[in-house]
């Protein structure tokens, strides 16, 4: 049932062998170990060959079922060309009396197969382009029932099947369905094999054992990995419940006992403890186990695994040792907001025990103020976000709030918060008072140097008359002077106002690059006192650009960045501003040529009073506020800002701003 090429008949030229002789191969074909190797399919090849030869028949073949309604050819032997091939398969839509015939029959002999109604079917191509004229088919029984066929064909000229031919056949039909049989137990082993090897290798890796307690007596069987557990030698340590009992940690046998007890009153034995290896050491082992009643004379059973888990237990205790000796504060949150767990510090900061704390929402502890926060940021965390230096204020027993600063994140498959958190009350009060010390002395330094810098104009000015040459140059030291503390003032002053939210911004539509012309126009005089030119350049357009800023405000950064670069760039040098359109944002960037930014430097740049410690740097001046107030000016105009520099090839300082379309 294989469409080899058409071949003519090769195989009779003797006439048919009769049943004595038939009977005597079939005894030589029973006899060999080939029926019975290893490799089935070299079984299936001997039977073929054999049938042919005993049969003169032209081609051999055994198909088996590999589905319900699919047979399967394992092996196609034709006489002619000494060739085997397999793998073609039968489905029975196709070939829908051909299969009943062999539900029905034990045996089909078509000496016409073209008109037989069995295997008229075939008759669509397959037999006429392999030239068959008869077959002879039979069917392999299983212990499942039907399983497979012997098919044998005759080529060229048709052929009479005689009796002792078709009892052959049957023979070898029941030959077949032993080596099916043999084939299937081989599989069977071979994965029952594998099985083992796999669980072995589990085990192992796992490190788990198997066990078995009779506990009617002191019978106890271990797995091999078991006596490695329990650190003993299979060779010379036969296992007993006395024996074990005697290596469970003294604290420990009562809970194993309890748990034995609840596993014979129809519960689990599920339980962690220690054992005591012969050397003295401690390990700790997981042990689950069931209970099988006794049956008659057999006793009742334990059944069970135990499993090495001193590494994990280790790892659970360090990780316990570090949540409870942790000074911040540390918690575990459900979705119901309600804590499961908190540690020491939490408790100590919030003056609530810890049943207290898990006894009701945590959304009870937080600040009618700060509730609504909290909540967005919950939500922000229910979809995959990580919430890092969220601030809100929790009440202490006693009525007052604490600030707390939070990092925490969502456990997807959990749904529970992992969260830690510093207790900041402290600072943010220091913080204030830094604040308000600062500010009031902003106010009072202003005053008297409004008037201290008034009387220096008027006396340069010439109100008191000619003064020297000398007397003019201090003068002129002490105004620049002035300036510098009255710029310093300010800088404090607008800093504590954008602190506060109190600075107030005239947002309009204006003309960037007329903006920025402007404020290089401001600073050429800056520049032409260090011998620093001021270069500007704009791409293509930028006459159109419009963006929503203060620009007092906008003056005020772009000063101080111009400023920062020439302070830094060597002389007869030049300082570039560039503006650029990036998609809906623009760019304005100032590139000096000056040392660069160290790196250890590079994130302590926006902070206020920061300044690189070197003293090249030293020797420029500055208070280290400007760039600190360039950044809260620039993001409170809804814009950022930023820095690319390399040690040794200058800094360019950039702020970009939303394009007005």
């Amino acid at each position: 049932m294989t469409q080899p090429s058409s071949a003519s008949s090769g195989n009779t030229t003797a006439a048919p062998r009769q049943g004595r002789q038939l009977l005597a191969l079939q005894t030589k074909i029973l006899a060999s170990p080939l029926l019975f190797a290893s490799d089935t399919q070299q079984a299936w090849r001997f039977l073929t060959e054999q049938i042919s030869h005993a049969l003169y028949a032209d081609r051999v073949s055994v198909w088996l079922f590999s589905a319900v309604d699919v047979l399967q050819c394992i092996d196609l032997f034709e006489y002619k060309n000494k060739s085997h091939l397999n793998g073609v398969c039968l489905q029975r839509s196709h070939y829908p009396k051909y299969f009943q015939a062999l539900s029905e029959d034990v045996l089909i002999a078509a000496f016409d197969a073209a008109t037989h109604p069995a295997t008229a079917e075939f008759n669509d191509g397959y037999l006429q382009s392999a030239g068959i004229c008869s077959m002879l088919d039979a069917v392999i029984q299983s212990e499942q029932g039907l399983c497979g066929v012997i098919c044998i064909e005759q080529v060229s000229t048709p052929r009479q099947w005689s009796i002792d031919e078709q009892h052959f056949v049957t023979a070898m039909a029941s030959v077949a369905s032993t080596v099916h049989t043999f084939s299937q137990h081989l599989a069977l082993q071979r994965d029952y094999q594998l099985l083992l090897e796999r669980q072995e290798m589990a085990s192992r890796h796992a490190r788990i054992g198997f066990w078995e307690a009779n506990m009617g007596s002191d019978e106890l069987w271990w797995s091999p990995m078991v006596y490695e557990i329990f650190g003993v030698s299979a060779a010379n340590f036969s296992p007993s419940r006395t024996l074990f009992y005697q290596q469970l940690h003294p604290e420990d046998r009562a809970l194993v006992r309890q748990s034995e007890a609840l596993a014979e009153a129809g519960g689990e034995h599920n339980v962690m403890h220690r054992i005591v290896l012969p050397d003295g050491s401690i390990r700790w082992v997981h042990e689950v186990a069931k209970w099988t009643t006794s049956v008659g004379d057999s006793a009742a059973r334990l059944i069970g695994s135990v499993q090495d888990v001193t590494a994990q237990q280790q790892l659970r205790c360090e990780l316990q040792q570090f949540f409870t000796l942790s000074r911040d504060v540390l918690c575990i949150a459900n979705d119901q907001n309600y804590f499961e767990r908190v540690n020491a510090a939490f408790c100590r900061i919030t003056g609530y025990s810890e049943a207290e704390l898990l006894s009701r929402p945590f959304t009870q502890f937080i600040h009618p103020a700060d509730l609504e926060p909290t909540e967005d940021v919950v939500t922000e965390m229910q979809q995959g976000q990580a919430a890092s230096g969220f601030i809100n204020r929790y009440r202490h027993k006693d009525g007052h709030y604490l600030t707390l600063q939070w990092s925490s994140i969502r456990d997807p498959a959990t749904s529970k918060v992992y969260a830690s958190a510093q207790d900041i009350t402290e600072r943010q009060q220091l913080e204030q008072l830094k604040r308000e010390f600062v500010s009031t002395v902003s106010h009072e330094l202003r005053t008297p140097l409004t008037s201290i810098s008034g009387a220096l104009g008027l006396v340069s000015s010439g109100v008191l008359g000619e003064l020297p040459t000398q007397v003019q140059h201090m003068l002129q030291l002490a105004n620049n002077n002035c300036q510098r503390l009255t710029s310093l003032i300010n800088d404090l002053l607008d800093i504590e106002k954008l602190s506060a939210g109190m600075m107030q911004f005239e947002l309009q539509s204006e003309p960037l690059l007329a903006l920025v012309e402007q404020c290089v126009a401001d600073n050429l005089h800056y520049g032409h006192q260090r011998a620093v030119t001021l270069q500007l350049s704009a791409d293509a357009g930028a006459e159109l650009w419009h963006v929503q800023i203060d620009k007092l405000r906008f003056a005020q950064i772009m000063a101080n960045l111009i400023s920062n670069a020439v302070k830094f760039s060597p002389p007869q040098s030049t300082v570039q501003i560039l503006l650029q359109r990036q998609q809906q944002r623009l760019k304005i960037m100032v590139q000096d040529q000056g040392p660069g930014i160290p790196d250890e430097f590079k994130p302590l740049i926006f902070q206020r009073f920061s300044q690189a410690d070197s003293s090249d740097a030293r020797q420029k001046g500055g208070t280290g506020l400007g760039l600190a107030l360039s950044k809260q000016l620039t993001e409170s105009m809804q814009g950022s800002i930023g820095f690319d520099s390399v040690p040794g090839q200058g800094a360019c300082f950039y702020v970009q701003f939303p394009l007005l379309s």
